[in-house]
């Protein structure tokens, strides 16, 4: 056995540099820096182990020839081999980046919107991220990641606002999780750190301008500053952070009514009065240009059929009633049960939408007046209004509401369409080859709903968070925005049970009736067996 010499001196070398290499790796691991210190530590190491190898150069030499130093090569190797391949696969990992979000809601993951907005950059982004490590969630470190890996294109720089100094500074930093959103000369600031936010002040910063979205005022209508429960805050903040520039327009108070041509979307929340005639025409005059339209009715308010039914859309008088779809079993606020498939509504049946007192809308078929040769044949497809969401076909529209509510012969019935939509741009063939309609290349976009409470901060209160989403997608389709038309980022949602009236009594005589008696059966089963 060969065994490695022990010259005058030289013991002592080896013992020093090992103290030195282990208070030298116990700096780093406190400081987590690499100054002056740790250098001279690391200089004297090497210079000791080197003058250690000299001293016993030929000992090592005579070492490496036995059988102990083959097989300790043969480990090193292996070892080497396992450590490579590690590090190759989390080299391939950090940079084709799989995971799996098995929540029902996937809370964890990043929505649709945000990946169409972030893989859709043509120019560079960076998030200038200031995360306190002691205070900062975890969640919005995860969060900021994922943004990361979606797009080479937005850079991630993480910086802590307790040491890092002179960022804080730069940026004007108050508190932590402040994050910095920048592309160019563009900049928006951003709170918290929510997905929502986080999005919107990308697309902010990407496309460099804001959509101006107007809401109706001057005859009642539901408003985007009422504070209250009828009010319109939820919607309002949304949009906002969706970096849409959100504002009121009272056509009255002007001496020639005239929608802005910057108003991307016109909003009519629920009138409860008349619209004067002189603002009528300038709404008709909007839309006929290309203008697009959100228009939210009520039962007991204008049912605005003279600019609705030149476009073949055509409110019912009366109100909804659905007992087989009700909210909690309240028939007139019907819960959605058809969904048409279309970008406003995808997914949002998994979430349910509610409307409280609302109208319905019979969709006019232009086909049917111009072929009168034909008049059982069924509506063509070359229709550019088309419903959206529809009740149960159980449903109905009561004309006298009350608490004693029923279906009265000659009462419209059935399926019936709730929110309706009219798209100019939507030709398609017509499968009974009968002629299409004249070209519409106005480019007009409408969304029609029978209630305005359905938007109103109350209701959303009730957990209906389908309504908000309904809403923000069909703004956002009207904008011509598909990137943001999607469900936004995900929140614990409750669920709901609707049952109709009849399932309910069921409900209660399988628990008090019918539980009881089995439980009571099994009891004498029992006693009988036994005595």
């Amino acid at each position: 056995m060969v065994r490695l010499g022990r010259g005058p001196g030289t013991g002592g070398a080896a013992g020093a540099a090992a103290l030195a290499l282990v208070v030298l790796l116990f700096w780093m691991a406190i400081t987590r820096s690499f100054g002056l210190g740790p250098k001279i530590l690391l200089g004297a190491t090497v210079v000791l182990a080197v003058f250690w190898g000299v001293q016993h150069w030929s000992s090592i030499v005579a070492a490496t020839r036995g059988r102990g130093a083959r097989l300790g090569t043969h480990s090193v190797a292996f070892v080497l081999l396992v450590l490579g391949i590690l590090i190759m696969v989390n080299y391939v990992a950090a940079r084709h980046n799989w995971r799996h979000d098995l929540t029902e809601s996937k809370r964890f993951s990043l929505s649709d919107q945000t990946r169409n907005v972030v893989r859709g950059l043509e120019e560079d982004v960076t998030i200038i991220a200031f995360i306190d490590p002691q205070r900062s969630s975890p969640e919005l470190t995860d969060r900021l990641r994922e943004y990361n890996m979606l797009s080479p294109r937005l850079k991630l720089e993480t910086y802590d606002p307790v040491t890092d100094r002179s960022k804080v500074e730069e940026y004007n930093v108050m508190s932590h999780d402040t994050l910095i959103i920048k592309s160019g000369e563009r900049e928006e600031r951003v709170i918290g750190g929510g997905e929502e936010q986080i999005t919107s002040a990308i697309l902010a910063v990407s496309t460099g301008e804001k959509t101006r979205i107007c809401f109706l005022t001057g005859h009642g209508e539901r408003s985007i500053t009422d504070t209250g429960p009828r009010g319109l805050g939820n919607i309002k903040a949304s949009l906002e952070n969706q970096q849409y520039e959100v504002e009121e327009l009272n056509l009255a108070t002007q001496s020639e009514p005239q929608v802005p041509g910057d108003c991307a979307v016109l909003v009519i929340a629920g009138p409860s009065e008349p619209i004067r005639e002189k603002e009528l025409d300038a709404i008709e005059a909007y839309a006929g240009q290309g203008g697009s339209l959100f228009v939210a009715l009520e039962p007991t308010g204008p049912d605005l059929g003279d600019l609705l039914e030149p476009y073949g859309i055509e409110p019912l008088p009366g109100t909804v009633y659905d007992p087989e779809r009700g909210f909690f079993g309240n028939a007139d606020f019907p819960v959605i049960a058809d969904y048409t498939e279309h970008q406003i509504t995808q997914r949002l049946a998994e979430i349910g939408v509610a409307f409280a007192t609302t109208r319905a809308f019979e969709v006019v078929d232009p086909m049917m007046d111009q072929d009168p040769m034909a008049p059982d044949m069924p509506p063509g497809q070359n229709m550019r209004a088309r419903p959206l969401l529809k009740t149960s076909p159980n449903a109905w529209v009561e004309s006298t509401p009350g608490m004693a509510a029923s279906r009265d012969p000659g009462e419209t019935s059935g399926s019936l369409n709730v929110a309706v939509l009219y798209d100019a741009g939507m030709v398609e063939p017509d499968p009974y080859g009968m002629t299409p309609p004249e070209t519409d290349d106005s480019g007009t976009r409408m969304v029609i709903v029978g209630d305005a409470d359905m938007m109103t901060d109350e209701v959303l209160s009730y957990g209906v968070y389908g309504n908000l989403y309904f809403t923000l997608n069909s703004l956002n389709w009207l904008v011509a925005n598909e990137k943001l038309v999607s469900i936004p980022p995900k929140t614990d949602m409750p669920h709901y049970l609707t049952m109709n009236d009849r399932q309910l009594k069921f409900v209660w005589a399988f628990v008090v009736g019918i539980v009881p008696l089995l439980i009571a059966a099994a009891g004498v089963f029992v006693w009988w067996r036994r005595r």
